[in-house]
């Protein structure tokens, strides 16, 4: 075989070998730029106060997408829980917790479908109302959690399970339902 024809064979494979790299990555990783959106979910208080309430959240971020099947991002948070009638002490008592969460996010996608971890900082205040406990409180703690996501056309549905490990008014677990559209 002469060169003359190589050349343009090893071209031809060294395009579709490109091709083959590019391909999976746009089709693998989840939609990368900023995003924004909401959700809505349910908080289980343990340790201090036990109960349950809803919550709702606000998040931005941005997602980096730079290696096949794994999302690299950051995430901004703000979540708001309000346990009414919880207990604390043995006694009725009443919970308003406002969380800044700033995380780290790391997932693995196929396609539209994906299951992501993140972990970072919360920076809560809580209001406590109730017999013998009335007053605020307040903290920098952990927040870490997972949940999976399927996203079609820059909006993505998730539903996560997080964590936020206090000391002071116990572990905050919360599963939230949402959606969020990338830019």
């Amino acid at each position: 075989m002469s060169l003359e024809r190589t050349l343009p064979t090893l071209g031809a494979l060294g395009v579709a070998a490109l091709l083959a790299l590019v391909a999976p990555n746009a089709f693998a990783t989840g939609d990368t730029g900023f995003y924004l959106g909401g959700g809505v979910g349910q908080t289980h208080g343990d340790g201090n106060f036990d109960d349950e309430a809803e919550h709702w959240k606000l998040v931005g971020g941005y997602n980096f997408g730079w290696l096949p099947f794994l999302d690299v991002g950051a995430e901004l948070a703000y979540v708001d829980a309000d346990i009414l009638d919880g207990e604390a002490n043995g006694h009725s008592a009443s919970l308003d917790v406002e969380s800044f969460q700033a995380t780290g996010v790391l997932g693995w996608s196929l396609g539209p479908l994906g299951l992501y971890a993140k972990a970072g900082m919360a920076d809560w205040n809580a209001d406590r109302r109730g017999r013998g406990i009335s007053g605020d409180l307040s903290g920098t703690d952990p927040v870490y959690g997972v949940g999976a996501r399927f996203g079609l056309f820059g909006l993505t549905g998730r539903l996560e399970l997080e964590r936020l490990d206090t000391d002071e008014i116990g572990d905050l677990d919360m599963v939230t339902a949402g959606v969020v559209y990338t830019f």
